[in-house]
């Protein structure tokens, strides 16, 4: 079927259907791309409110530039009525998969994080959503969250589109105001976000009900369960947040998405939770807190309450790794003391409700001079508590969650400087790219050091962040495991996407990071965003095919490979992989092939390069793989006659002798890795080439 320029099937492509729309897959013959187009129905077309809000939908749609927002690509009309084309996703809504399954908190938070992002964005656009549910908000299978649907938007200057008593919306995560049919602001869509939350992280609703006036009275009344007392275990930040959100005030909830948003992202950086882009800088320096001042009308009892708020809000501050904290009697600053921030504080307290504003200031500290402003940040926090004691708390959680939020920007935001060197900067990252991928700790250390290179030329060079990323996972590997390693190849990853938010590069270090520490499903969410941003991104493919490929899912890991073999011809551990996947899918002729393929790769490759121990030592596994013993130990005696003490090349080495069935010296090339620090615990879990030596007693002492 035709409509206006685009060509569906009416049968197989409906994607859903509303009351006044329904929503097919289509063709846009002009431009040759797939759409979702959504046509209002044909007897929704007689009233002209619903053609009136069908319009608008499209305007305030396509005036929000945002990743985790639906594109809009136009509005018209054919056949007497209007349509919409938009961006065709694909993937499942919120509440299909609610529906299935119960959702694990790390992917709650990882949904629930785009989608406050977004929102965030719709509120400063000066718009209220007015119909937040599960249903408008897309997953799509490679992970990324779209916010859809702005059919009943409004701007917060429009007036006439709903008349005061009428009910708009979805009524199972209304807020109490909407239900009223009042005026509504932004504080409406934190409202609903706390009760699409809820129901995602307990699986059941927080207002339930078997009827519509049912529903509206549990809105109305306000007392949901605890999620604690639905879902055992509940996170106490995570329910504390939801709770806040559903508050039955409109001021007694976060004062928009926005800071809805930053007290997320806190709780997901308490609980490990998050994206790791925003949140993973390691924060540092020392911080002065000097006597806080009172105002309000009842100064007494704000005076008694300040000095012990400060004193736990200085407690709190203090379990921050990195942050040194002090206090001052004073409301001036120490002249005797180094510090790097000051936060005043004014404190505000009404009965039991306390108002705290906040003045966070950065100092610049150099050669002994006294400290100078550089810049500052104003944010207000507001709490309503039963007692002095839940104030007290209250006003400490929201104070410290905004402080750490406002030092992690801090310590993520771009450096500024006059001084770039744009083009040394890219002769020092690609000479980097180039030697770190040759496998050996001297070749790692050299890369790492052209990599900072490159960011002392260009301190805004995001692909020198993203491969300094790269460089400190694999410091994890070489150097016994340390997790400080991995995380600063978080923040300079997270440096890199707040230089470049599209820097495919980056979200491969950081997916490569969280793969190391055990998150394969946010390290496969990573790889995939990165071959989103950049289909050319081959170390992105190779990793997301080996992740699968471990996960047992060989059909998708296949094609990943080969295009990682395609983009980059010279890294023969994709063509190793790839064989070991054909081997699976019962490809036998396949697999040779391709073992060909990575022996003539690499022999050319050693040719032009012979000190690249991953060519050499690849080759040896696949000279191995195919029965060719002698030449794969020939090989694997020369990598470690090229690096003798080096413990990636007496790891890969261990590897080639347990192919080939030398099973002594398997061992003691093992152990030889793990003297000279390289990290092999997980791979002699997981490892299936060493499958042979876990018989060995040898083999067992290096496990345990």
């Amino acid at each position: 079927m035709q409509f206006a320029h685009f060509e569906f099937d009416p049968k197989t492509d409906k994607l859903g259907e509303g009351p006044l729309s329904e929503v097919y897959k289509a063709v846009d013959l002009q431009l040759g791309r797939t759409v979702a187009l959504k046509i209002l129905r044909a007897h929704a077309e007689i009233d002209p409110a619903a053609d009136h809000r069908f319009l608008r939908e499209a305007k305030h749609t396509s005036n929000l530039e945002h990743g985790a927002i639906a594109t809009i690509f136009e509005y018209g009309r054919d056949q007497n009525t209007s349509y919409i084309a938009m961006e065709f996703l694909q993937g499942r809504t919120l509440d299909k998969i609610i529906k299935d399954q119960t959702l694990g908190y790390e992917e709650c938070m990882r949904i629930a994080l785009a989608v406050t992002n977004a929102l965030a964005h719709v509120h400063k656009a000066g718009l209220i959503h007015r119909d937040l549910k599960p249903g408008n908000i897309m997953v799509q299978d490679d992970g990324t969250v779209k916010l859809l649907d702005f059919g009943i938007a409004r701007a917060n200057n429009e007036s006439n589109i709903t008349q005061h008593g009428m009910l708009v919306g979805t009524v199972l995560y209304m807020s109490p105001e909407q239900v009223r049919g009042d005026d509504l602001d932004v504080r409406s869509d934190v409202f609903a976000l706390g009760s699409v939350f809820y129901h995602a992280m307990t699986g059941v609703l927080p207002f339930p009900g078997k009827s519509f006036p049912e529903v509206c009275m549990a809105i109305l009344d306000g007392k949901p369960r605890r999620p604690s007392e639905v879902r055992l275990g509940f996170p106490a930040p995570l329910e504390a947040y939801i709770l806040r959100c559903l508050m039955a005030r409109p001021e007694d909830r976060y004062s928009d998405a926005a800071a809805a948003h930053g007290a997320l992202l806190a709780i997901a950086d308490g609980m490990g939770a998050n994206n790791g882009a925003t949140s993973a800088a390691n924060l540092s320096g020392a911080i002065v807190i000097p006597r806080i001042t009172c105002g309000g009308s009842t100064p007494d009892s704000c005076s008694v309450l300040a000095g012990s708020l400060r004193r736990d809000l200085a407690s709190e501050l203090g379990r921050v790794k990195g942050l040194t904290v002090t206090t001052s009697e004073h409301e001036e600053l120490p002249a005797d003391s180094a510090f790097d921030y000051a936060l005043r504080l004014s404190l505000s307290v009404v009965d039991n409700s306390g108002e705290l504003d906040m003045y966070l200031e950065q100092y610049h500290r150099q050669n002994g001079e006294a400290p100078r402003l550089r810049d500052m940040w104003k944010d207000r926090v507001t709490y309503k508590g039963e007692d002095d004691w839940d104030l007290q708390a209250g006003l400490v959680r929201s104070a410290v969650r905004t402080v750490r939020k406002r030092l992690t920007d801090i310590a993520t935001r771009p450096i500024e400087t006059v001084k770039r060197n744009v083009e040394a900067s890219a002769l020092h990252a690609a000479h980097a790219h180039e030697i770190l991928h040759r496998g050996t700790t001297k070749h790692l250390l050299a890369a790492i050091s052209s990599f900072r290179r490159a960011i002392d030329a260009d301190p805004r060079c995001a692909v020198a962040y993203a491969g300094l990323a790269e460089a400190m996972v694999r410091k994890y590997l070489y150097w016994d495991g340390d997790h400080t390693f991995l995380d600063e190849a978080r923040e300079n990853a997270a440096r890199a996407l707040v230089l470049d938010p599209h820097s495919a590069e980056a979200h491969t270090s950081l997916g490569f990071a969280w793969h190391m520490s055990g998150h394969a499903t946010d390290a496969q969410r990573e790889y995939r965003l990165a071959i989103q941003f950049n289909n050319d991104e081959w170390l992105a493919h190779r990793l997301l095919g080996a992740s699968l490929a471990r996960a047992g899912n060989f059909k998708n890991a296949s094609p990943l490979l080969q295009r990682a073999i395609a983009l980059k011809p010279m890294h023969i551990g994709s063509y190793d992989h790839l064989y070991s996947v054909l081997q699976r899918l019962n490809r036998y002729e396949e697999a040779i092939e391709i073992a060909d393929q990575g022996i003539a790769a690499a022999r050319a490759h050693l040719s032009k390069v012979p000190d690249s121990q991953e060519a050499r030592l690849h080759l040896a596994m696949l000279q191995g793989r195919i029965g060719l013993g002698d030449e794969a130990r020939s090989q694997a005696v020369r990598a470690r006659e090229l690096a003798p003490k080096d413990g990636y090349t007496a790891f890969h080495a261990a590897c080639v002798f347990a192919i080939v069935g030398d099973l002594p010296e398997a061992v003691e090339a093992l152990t030889q890795a793990q003297h000279r620090g390289f990290y092999i615990h997980s791979e002699l879990v997981r490892n299936t080439d060493l499958d042979i030596l876990r018989g060995m007693p040898e083999f067992q002492q290096l496990v345990t």
